[in-house]
């Protein structure tokens, strides 16, 4: 049941609010945000009459606003705001008010928010910054950001180890006199391949107990339970490319650069000009980073964004991604992989135009040619050509070149029509002076990490991924807004 809250000025003690700078940001914040769309946001997920009475949507938010700003776990942020007047004014309490127990900022954070309402979140705050005329140009900067996991990575036998005693303690203490009939934990011998798939059956036979002795299952208990059961049916696990953890079962394997590697997230953002973020769309570690453009265009232009500018690095410059921009009649100011152009790094091999054919660094010519790769996908088709293998064998260059194939080929790509397009408009002027504005999403990047902690996820799953990544989102915009309000002021 929700409880009607305004802030109060009726206390004697109020008055010491006026020792809180009439500059201080939370003031600002209080100047230029409304907040109350979050009553409206998560009214559906109280009762509205029956039930203990709830302390307002606001006040909580308001203190996830806080926590998220000044980087507090949810004890401290209740234990700050009671004493600090700055927090306990932009909260709307009364100097000598009580705080809401830190267990409710969870609760709200992860039953009444959840993933799906925390994104709606972001779109309320872009949305006051369109109506406040804070967003002025058309062009959306596109880039991700990687957030490592807060679980340690391990390896196949050791997260079925972790799976599995986590699952058995829930039991126990939960359903005491069931976990005395579950099968007895497995004598494990042999490989640690071997005692691994040995595991695996057994889970997969505690899983298939308990979902039928348990169908109601719920808490804690069904959480282990549904971890248990993703591990099963992850086909990658025993190659060491699926599930690192038993705890954190969403993060992957991520790739920075060709040396840097990260376990964790991605996170795909999309940024205005001001650098207003309108949307994040967030991702294991290791999903491909120009597979998310189109649904970060889409979600901006829902907000009413105009948007007739894309600027992202060579990672977006998939062909279905500038078939869509073209279909969209958006700019796509995005440079193009080098493998488009048929080059590769220390690529000596030299296309001969007049002859069709393709020259070895060795001085030799292909023999035949094919067209190999399929049409219709987001990959461009191949010019394949063969060369004799005899001469390759014989060959002093071959070392590092030829290593006893059956064939030898060399690749050169078929260039589309949208990358013909975009290459003539990457040779323009207007591009060369419009390519050096995607760099400011780097600050943006630099600005989640560094100042509110980005760098590794507050909590586990990529459920918990989202939230953090939405909530932050939400305070850097707002930081964001009240810098615009004053530029466009003066």
């Amino acid at each position: 049941m929700l409880l009607n809250h305004n802030q109060s000025s009726l206390s004697f003690h109020s008055e010491l609010y006026s020792f809180v700078p009439a500059d201080h940001i939370l003031r600002r914040v209080h100047e230029v945000v409304d907040f109350s769309f979050i009553n409206d946001l998560v009214k559906d997920s109280y009762c509205v009459y029956y039930g203990r009475p709830a302390n307002e949507p606001e006040l909580l938010f308001r203190l996830l606003f806080l926590q998220f700003l000044y980087n507090l776990s949810d004890e401290r942020v209740i234990e700050d705001s009671q004493y600090n007047l700055a927090y306990k004014w932009f909260l709307g309490l009364n100097p000598e008010d009580s705080l809401p127990d830190s267990s409710q900022l969870s609760r709200f954070r992860v039953h009444r928010l959840g993933a799906n309402r925390v994104e709606r979140v972001l779109e309320h705050i872009v949305k006051q910054c369109v109506e406040n005329g804070l967003i002025q140009s058309q062009a959306l900067i596109i880039d991700s950001t990687h957030t490592l996991a807060n679980a340690a990575k391990d390896k196949p036998l050791d997260v079925l180890k972790k799976a599995a005693n986590r699952l058995l303690k829930g039991l126990k203490k939960q359903y005491s006199n069931l976990y005395k009939m579950i099968p007895t934990y497995p004598k494990l011998e042999g490989t640690d391949k071997e005692k691994a798939i040995q595991l695996l059956q057994y889970l997969a036979e505690l899983k298939d107990l308990l979902e039928e002795k348990l169908p109601d299952a719920e808490g804690s208990l069904l959480d282990k339970i549904n971890i248990v059961k993703q591990i099963i049916e992850d086909e990658r696990l025993l190659s060491h490319k699926g599930i690192a953890s038993a705890v954190d079962p969403d993060a992957r394997f991520g790739r920075k650069s060709k040396s840097r590697t990260f376990y964790g997230y991605k996170n795909h953002i999309a940024m205005t000009e001001e650098e207003i973020i309108t949307a994040i769309h967030v991702t294991p570690g290791n999903e491909d980073d120009g597979k998310q453009l189109q649904t970060l265009v889409n979600k901006s232009t829902e907000l009413q964004i105009s948007i007739d500018e894309v600027l992202a690095d060579t990672a977006y410059s998939r062909k279905d991604n500038l078939t869509f921009l073209q279909s969209e009649e958006i700019k796509a100011s995005i440079p193009l992989s080098p493998a488009v152009y048929g080059t590769r790094e220390e690529d000596k091999f030299q296309y001969d135009k007049e002859n069709d054919e393709v020259i070895c660094p060795a001085g030799h010519m292909s023999i035949r040619k094919a067209k190999t790769g399929r049409t219709g996908t987001a990959n461009n088709p191949c010019l394949t050509f063969y060369f004799d293998t005899d001469i390759c064998k014989q060959c002093p260059l071959r070392e590092g070149c030829y290593n006893n194939t059956k064939e030898k080929t060399y690749s050169i790509s078929i260039k589309s029509e949208e990358h013909k397009q975009q290459m003539a408009y990457l040779e323009s002027d207007e591009y060369l002076q419009r390519k050096g504005v995607r760099s400011i999403i780097e600050h943006k990047n630099a600005e989640l990490k560094n100042a509110h902690r980005m760098t590794r996820a507050k909590y586990r799953g990529q459920f918990g991924m989202r939230i953090q990544a939405f909530l932050t989102a939400f305070v850097v915009n707002v930081k964001r807004m009240i810098k615009l309000k004053d530029a466009f002021s003066q």
